[in-house]
């Protein structure tokens, strides 16, 4: 155990400090939206883009490609969600094991934002224009030492707003580390390093790197598997201003109340962890809860009572079949609905 967690915290270490090497973008302040989604209704159900866990689902595997297997072989996956305001995303994934050159996965997701009008400067409608993000994923991982195992997934973007076209290229690179017993797994994973070759009007944006660190364990005595997953770790501090709650406020007698030193550690803190559960009750039926506190913290509506920061969903299976639903509370006013169905052939 002690030698698998040595070599992973040696990979984690070498790909933070390549950091350095990449344009910085602060989280939640940055484009490419279609980065940012969860790409399945299992991922959204747990609220993670990154799952530290061997799990029999394509798009969990891709989106952390060091868990691709031969067991995920001819498995593929449909997703569609409603977004909000009558944008709209789909995906398709699917996984192949190749005897000589190892286990692959290959996906295609799409945003379509809807129809905007085209107006003048004065107002006038000039008529309408669509906007709609794709991206291709090519995953690939392979075990290269006992209980080690590496990923990479490389993602062309395409973005298509009106005349404006952008084109991006982008890596990720995971490595995971699984004990002996299957009961403790530990990844890790260095997203969206790349660059835009295409850019919208000579703007160039910059790629919301992203590392993230994760653990799962599966209890021996009870249907559980537990996960905690850090991410945006290459920044500490990802709060942003609100300005309908300042952390420096005057009172009436002119004096000013600042947020503590050790508030201000908690809450950066736990911005940057996610918390979810399997509960797997039999072998047909998978529910799955996740929590997140940034998201809680920057999108709940003061003084309404709200979900906001909770996600939730289950899986059912049935031979080679597979449908999944979850649901992300983002807001009061909205939530995605995310539907996923998945045969292995």
């Amino acid at each position: 155990m002690f030698k698998g967690i040595k070599i992973l915290f040696i990979i984690t270490i070498l790909v933070f400090c390549n950091k350095f090497a990449f344009a910085q973008s602060k989280a939640g302040q940055e484009g490419f939206a279609i980065l940012n989604l969860y790409n399945s209704a299992p991922m959204t159900a747990k609220g993670l883009n990154f799952v530290p866990r061997f799990i029999e689902d394509a798009p969990t595997s891709i989106a952390n490609p060091a868990t691709l297997n031969p067991t995920l072989n001819n498995r593929i996956s449909l997703t569609y969600t409603d977004i909000f305001a009558g944008s709209y995303q789909g995906a398709i994934h699917y996984t192949r094991t190749f005897e000589k050159f190892g286990n692959f996965g290959f996906a295609l997701q799409y945003i379509n934002y809807g129809e905007f009008l085209l107006t003048e400067e004065n107002g006038d409608v000039m008529g309408t224009f669509s906007a709609h993000d794709y991206m291709f994923n090519i995953a690939w991982g392979k075990q290269i030492e006992n209980n080690i195992y590496l990923g990479i997934n490389f993602k062309p973007m395409f973005s298509k707003y009106e005349s404006y076209s952008s084109t991006t290229l982008a890596v990720d690179v995971s490595a995971m580390w699984s004990s002996p017993s299957k009961s403790w797994q530990i990844g890790a994973v260095l997203k969206n390093i790349g660059r835009q070759v295409q850019s919208f009007a000579n703007q160039r944006d910059t790629l919301p790197l992203d590392l993230q660190i994760g653990v799962s364990k599966k209890f021996k005595h009870a249907p559980i598997v537990l996960y905690i997953v850090a991410d945006n770790l290459t920044q500490w501090d990802i709060r942003g201003d609100d300005a309908l709650n300042p952390r420096t406020s005057k009172e009436l007698d002119g004096s000013e109340t600042t947020e503590s030193s050790f508030s201000a550690f908690m809450d950066k803190g736990f911005r940057h962890l996610r918390f979810a559960i399997d509960i797997l009750p039999s072998k047909y039926l998978n529910l799955s809860l996740g929590y997140s506190y940034r998201q809680r913290k920057e999108m709940a509506v003061t003084d309404a009572f709200s979900l906001t920061g909770l996600s939730y969903g289950f899986q059912v299976f049935y031979k080679n079949y597979t449908i999944a639903y979850a649901r992300s509370e983002y807001h009061n006013y909205g939530s995605p609905n995310y539907i996923t169905l998945s045969y292995k052939f």
